[in-house]
């Protein structure tokens, strides 16, 4: 998928309720994508909808128009392939939205959780190009003046400033490469793989990380028994939904052992590192129970409260780290500085 070319979580909730609202109407299903097509003022979902509308008026099936569209997981055309074949396309829908709805509301929560660093690195960043390009050109010419030894910091600073200055078009045209080059390098495969094993052993983040998988994956499973499909297909679509690999390659195991006939909470137990205790016994109680199904609802409020929990936490963690950061930097500033005029008085006395 393109970088810049991503249709949204909110975006994907929002057509997706207003098309189950249209079919309940008793829309025609090619006029409900062009009404979508004139309604959406984004230029990718006008492009989606056309092309459903054209294709759905050929007799391709809906499923068939998303499985086919890159921007789509697989969950799409796998809810709306249930609702056809079951002749309950709107109840699929539904379902599909609240499962939307609680993904978009779990990343909304997590982007204002991370708002406060994010003001504060693009507050560094204009500070730190204000200074570099505006007050430390006029600082050099002071400091030239002194006509004394300045000290490691100034000279680290100065140097920095005049680096920037004269190669400043390049700077910024490596930083942007290197930016397109890792975001090129973390789409190979064996590097993603290799990178979500990483980060699931760091304290913090791999813990964050943890309570996010099994958060998406509980709600979406919870919500696909809704839709009436195999538990196979099931954890196939769940696969292909989540973005860790590692949980990627458990899912595909654990579907594994259940077709040769074990139960999904002795497959679950293969990956401790990945599903906690609370995770296999409350599926072996659901299987044990007749409550199988429900048991991923429950799973899933269960994490989802623990996820909030660390999110609120999350400012209060990184706060610290960049004060400390922000006074390490203004420390090295102000000594830059400072310094050299302190020497000139000094050498009054």
């Amino acid at each position: 998928m393109p970088l810049f070319n991503k249709i949204s979580t909110e975006d994907k909730k929002d057509f997706i309720g207003a098309l189950a609202l249209l079919i309940k109407s008793g829309t025609p299903i090619n006029e409900a994508f062009e009404l979508l097509s004139k309604q959406t003022r984004s230029p990718i979902l006008k492009k989606v909808f056309k092309k459903a509308q054209e294709r759905t008026e050929k007799g391709t099936p809906i499923y068939q128009v998303f499985e086919e569209d890159k921007n789509f997981e697989l969950v799409f055309s796998s809810f709306i392939r249930a609702g056809e074949e079951s002749g309950s396309l709107d109840k699929s829908l539904d379902f599909l939205a609240t499962w939307l709805d609680k993904k978009n509301s779990l990343e909304r929560e997590i982007s204002s959780a991370t708002l406060y660093p994010k003001i504060v690195l693009v507050f560094a960043l204009l500070l730190g190009s204000g200074l570099a390009f505006f007050v430390l050109p006029k600082l050099t010419l002071i400091f030239a003046s002194l006509n004394t030894e300045l000290p490691l910091t100034s000279r680290i600073l100065l140097s920095s400033a005049n680096f920037i200055q004269e190669h400043g078009l390049a700077l910024l045209l490596g930083i942007v490469a290197v930016l397109l080059l890792f975001y090129g390098i973390s789409r190979i495969k064996t590097v993603r793989i290799f990178f979500d094993k990483v980060i699931l052993r760091t304290p913090i983040a791999g813990n964050f990380v943890r309570l996010y998988q099994l958060t998406i994956i509980s709600q979406l499973i919870s919500v696909l028994f809704n839709s009436g499909l195999m538990i196979t297909k099931i954890l196939e679509i769940a696969s292909e939904s989540t973005s860790n690999y590692a949980y990627k390659k458990s899912l595909e195991h654990i579907k594994q052992r259940i077709t040769r006939g074990d139960s999904f909470s002795s497959a679950i137990n293969d990956f401790p590192r990945l599903y906690p205790d609370i995770y296999s016994n409350i599926l072996t109680t659901g299987e044990a129970t007749g409550s199988f199904e429900r048991s991923f609802a429950y799973l899933a409020e269960f994490f989802l409260s623990k996820l909030t929990e660390k999110t609120k936490q999350l400012p209060v963690i990184l706060e610290p780290v960049i004060l400390i950061i922000i006074g390490v930097f203004v420390a090295f500033i102000a000594s830059a500085i400072i310094l050299p005029i302190y020497q000139v008085t000094q050498g009054f006395r």
